[in-house]
């Protein structure tokens, strides 16, 4: 099969569009060249039809037509990238006649199986060189350019290959590259230096023993910097990996908006930013928050100053360590309990990330990170068991608070009607329970009038200890209970309101709105109320039949 591959404009005044993320005539060259060495691997005969040069863009068009129908080749591949403002993402490849529409359709399908959105095979009746070639031909738009989702996705060897398996149906056998891949220990020794040096660990998060030997975790190692340089070496250093290598260790100045490539991605790497190569505002951002962190000037600047401190180990004053695969959430919950995506965000082990500031919540700690986001929110939760706070480079220790014991007179001691036991404020209403008489008494200033009140309270008391339990363990704020009269009607109280026998109870839980917590307990027996006013207290009392208001 002979095919005519058209690497799209790259001919001034022939040019194509650019972006933040770069300019169409490199990408097409680089995809187009890529293409071309492929299909000459797997025996193809393959004709370049890009012109030396070209009067105008129509004489550039009319140039790679004429080298087609010349040459007979029997497949025309324009190759090109998309732009729009921004907004618009996906993958298309146009034809005209039935027979370029068959091969477009696999074309297109092996790239969005890359992770594209599929904008189909298209009427490309419009376009020159579909409509003015002898042959079969298609016009591939890859990505758009100006698309951050699209160009994050795109990897130049991935859509190479998309593009030939799709004319094919094959790929060709890559030999593994032979120099200078580490075949002896003193080679491989120079791997383990360069490797650590960057700071690259190996899968276990750890640094490599420099013993010459390419074993599991050197070979993990080798693998992890490929994964963040974005190309698809495996586990093996060939040429490219120290070609990489040399481009970071020359460390260059990186300016916001005027640098890319291998550099730019390990500052990113380094920096916990999104590492997609491209140095742009918001990589200068995470730059800038380092800087201060290091006592720099914050210019965004990345010169030999920053170099020497992103090189070396870098040390917060205040970090979290992720120690275990995690997940950060918008809510100290299950992480299965929350549906929407954005609320949660994946966390790998080994992670370790600026601190602002951090706090206790139950079994799950808060924290505000210092100059990043995810999900477009720079404060979560995570489950304690999972992270470790660090301060310094160090594990965070902090002595407990002194505990002397109670030997001292109790005077909160009270009655009960129809109880014989002396009663405190300050114990549990259930033994061993997680609410309080001074809670439900109002500090001993509404003591009960009768047992049958004092069932109440603790037949509620039995009730929330569940409801406590399925919103997450964490502490209830209670602000109205036990509330006999006079109290009742100097708060506005309803006539035959429950908290007058003390049936109900109206609370805070830090962390949720009133509609979050009716929403998880959705199957309560007796009432439950949002008060439009407070939105962030729920009502709920142990009525004998369901009652819902405000919305509940």
């Amino acid at each position: 099969m002979k095919y005519g591959i058209d690497m799209g404009h790259n001919a001034p005044p022939d040019v194509g569009a650019a972006s933040r993320f770069g300019r169409e005539d490199d990408l097409t060259k680089k995809v187009g060249t890529q293409v071309m060495d492929k299909l000459k691997a797997l025996g193809e005969e393959v004709v370049n039809c890009n012109p030396s040069s070209a009067s105008s863009v129509l004489n550039s068009l009319i140039q790679r037509v004429q080298k087609a129908n010349t040459e007979r080749v029997d497949v025309y591949v324009s190759i090109h990238f998309n732009a729009f403002n921004g907004s618009v993402n996906g993958s298309e490849v146009f034809a005209v006649s039935d027979s370029g529409r068959r091969i477009a359709q696999p074309v297109l399908d092996n790239i969005v199986g890359l992770g594209f959105f599929n904008r189909r095979v298209k009427n490309g009746s419009h376009l020159y060189v579909l409509k003015n070639t002898a042959m079969p031909a298609i016009l591939v738009e890859c990505c758009f350019i100006d698309s951050e989702k699209d160009m994050k996705l795109f990897n130049l060897e991935a859509m190479s290959n998309a593009i030939v398996k799709g004319l094919t149906g094959k790929l060709p056998v890559t030999k593994p590259p032979e120099i200078p891949t580490p075949t002896d220990k003193e080679q491989i020794l120079k791997l383990q230096q360069t490797l650590n040096r960057l700071q690259i660990r190996d899968s276990n998060d750890k640094a490599l023993v420099e013993d010459g030997l390419m074993g599991p975790a050197t070979a993990s190692a080798v693998e992890k910097f490929h994964e963040i340089m974005g190309v698809n070496g495996g586990k093996t250093a060939g040429a490219v990996t120290w070609q990489l290598f040399a481009e970071i260790e020359s460390q260059p100045t990186l300016r916001p908006n005027h640098a890319e490539g291998s550099a730019v991605r390990y500052v990113q790497f380094r920096l916990g930013d999104t590492i997609d190569g491209v140095y742009d505002e918001s990589s200068a951002d995470f730059v800038r928050q380092f800087q201060r962190q290091q006592n720099l000037v914050a210019d965004g600047i990345v010169g030999p100053n920053t170099w020497s401190r992103i090189g070396g180990k870098i040390e917060y004053d205040l970090s979290l360590k992720i120690i275990t695969d995690t997940v950060l959430k918008q809510e100290p919950i299950d992480s299965s309990e929350i549906s929407d995506s954005n609320l949660k965000y994946p966390i790998t082990a080994g992670n370790e990330l600026a601190l602002h500031s951090w706090g206790e919540e139950g079994n799950h700690i808060k924290v505000a990170f210092l100059g990043q986001t995810f999900n477009g929110f720079n404060t979560w939760y995570a489950f304690s068991d999972h992270v470790e706070i660090w301060e310094k480079g160090e594990p965070l220790e902090m002595e407990p608070e002194g505990e002397d014991p109670q030997v001292e007179q109790r005077s909160d001691s009270f009655k009960l009607p129809g109880y014989v036991s002396t009663f405190y404020l300050s114990d549990p209403i259930l033994p061993g329970g997680h609410f309080f008489w001074r809670e439900a008494i109002h500090n001993g200033d509404r003591i009960p009038q009768s047992k049958a009140h004092v069932e109440n309270i603790l037949a509620l008391a039995r009730r929330l200890e569940e409801v406590r339990d399925r919103l997450g363990g964490f502490p209830m704020t209670v602000t109205s209970w036990y509330r006999p009269e006079p109290w009742n009607s100097q708060v506005g109280g309803a006539r035959f309101s429950r908290h007058l026998s003390g049936q109900a109870i109206d609370f805070i839980r830090p962390g949720l709105t009133g509609r979050q917590m009716a929403s998880r307990l959705q199957n309560w027996p007796g009432g439950m109320g949002i008060y439009r006013r407070y939105p962030n207290l729920l009502h709920l009392d142990i009525r004998p039949y369901r009652a819902r208001w405000g919305g509940a």
